[in-house]
């Protein structure tokens, strides 16, 4: 890889580092509230914090992350939510696993959230939603 491209990926990993943490933060800002104030089914609090989470990820993605990389039409924004779908099933999986299947506290599913889910959503948008 030229040294260029290798700065580019490099850039787009940082600032996918931060706003991935403003977008998973924002995530498990959702989560954590609806499950402690409202006590809701912990998946029901997933979907509201999936929902929280792609309002505000593909414009950091778009304008910040990947701003010199690719295109922004109607077909990146479809490509975008359609990428969201394996993150949502990850996550969900992450929720089903460790707290009904092994009936661990609920706090631990922000340990896979933020350090496994993140990594395949940027493989994802780099490679496919900001083609």
């Amino acid at each position: 890889m030229a040294d260029g491209a290798r700065r580019e990926v490099m850039g787009q990993i940082v600032r996918y580092g931060v706003n991935g943490a403003i977008v998973t933060g924002f995530y498990s800002i959702i989560v954590l509230v609806l499950d402690s104030w409202t006590h809701l089914p912990l998946q029901i609090c997933n979907i509201a914090g999936y929902i929280g989470a792609m309002a505000i990820g593909y414009p950091l993605h778009s304008r910040f992350t990947f701003r010199n990389h690719g295109t922004r039409d109607r077909g990146s924004q479809l490509r975008f939510f359609v990428a969201i779908l394996p993150s949502y099933a990850l996550n969900t999986f992450w929720v089903w696993l460790l707290t009904d299947a092994l009936n661990w506290a609920h706090w631990t599913i922000y340990v896979p959230v933020w350090l496994v889910t993140p990594g395949m959503v940027f493989l994802i948008n780099r490679y496919w939603v900001f083609r």
